[in-house]
């Protein structure tokens, strides 16, 4: 092959694998720039406090841009249910667990009928059965009753509207079992009545002496 030859062929093979080299792209060679949800999907992996701010923040960004983004909207309620889970203090963790709440519901809003991944069902599940069940992590079993209230029973609702929900939808997913919607009945069950006892004692420490629920009702 003489020079020439050689020179030409040189400038061919550049031309020829220029298109093949990414423009613009700041993650390193051949690798195109992470999403908000997979840079979320990667930071809950970690699950320490620093790496969910980040993905947190990260997915707020993404919803000022496209506030739609029904995907957006399932991992930012994800990584509030992990932040609530970490939560010292029952009053934190019931406001982050209302703001997962939230978010997931938008999302099973945004998805509409078709396309709802079985996972956000699951998850929703799983964020109004905790929510529900924090009177538990909260408080001792001599004074349970104490930490009962509406948006208890509210939640564990939800969660058994969404088992019914998913089961059909995904009538073979075990998580949405006829047995599970049964286990988390009785679990309302439960909750109602600890809600009627703390509302009852609620009453009856009034000044005047106690006055039933239903008569205060009748007047007011």
């Amino acid at each position: 092959m003489t020079r020439k030859e050689a020179a030409i062929w040189t400038a061919l093979s550049f031309v020829l694998i220029l298109p093949l080299v990414p423009l613009g792209c700041n993650e390193g060679p051949g690798k195109a720039k992470e999403t908000p949800v997979q840079k979320a999907e990667r930071l809950l992996l970690k699950g320490d406090a620093a790496s969910l701010q980040e993905a947190r923040l990260a997915l707020q960004e993404a919803l000022k841009a496209d506030p739609q983004a029904a995907e957006t909207h399932f991992f930012l309620g994800t990584v509030y249910m992990r932040e609530a889970k970490n939560e010292e203090s029952r009053d934190k963790s019931e406001e982050t667990y209302s703001l997962a709440m939230a978010k997931l519901e938008k999302a099973l809003e945004l998805y509409g009928q078709t396309g709802v991944p079985v996972e956000l069902y699951k998850q929703f599940v799983d964020v109004c059965y905790e929510r529900a069940s924090l009177p538990k992590r909260f408080h001792t079993e001599r004074d349970l009753k104490l930490g009962v209230g509406p948006w208890e029973v509210k939640a564990m609702e939800k969660a058994i509207k969404t088992v019914e929900e998913g089961r059909a939808r995904f009538p073979n997913d075990l998580a949405f079992s006829a047995e599970k919607g049964q286990a988390l009945q009785k679990e309302l069950a439960a909750l109602k009545t600890l809600y009627a006892e703390n509302v009852q004692r609620a009453w009856s420490t009034r000044p005047g002496g106690y006055i039933p629920p239903e008569e205060y009702k009748k007047v007011h």
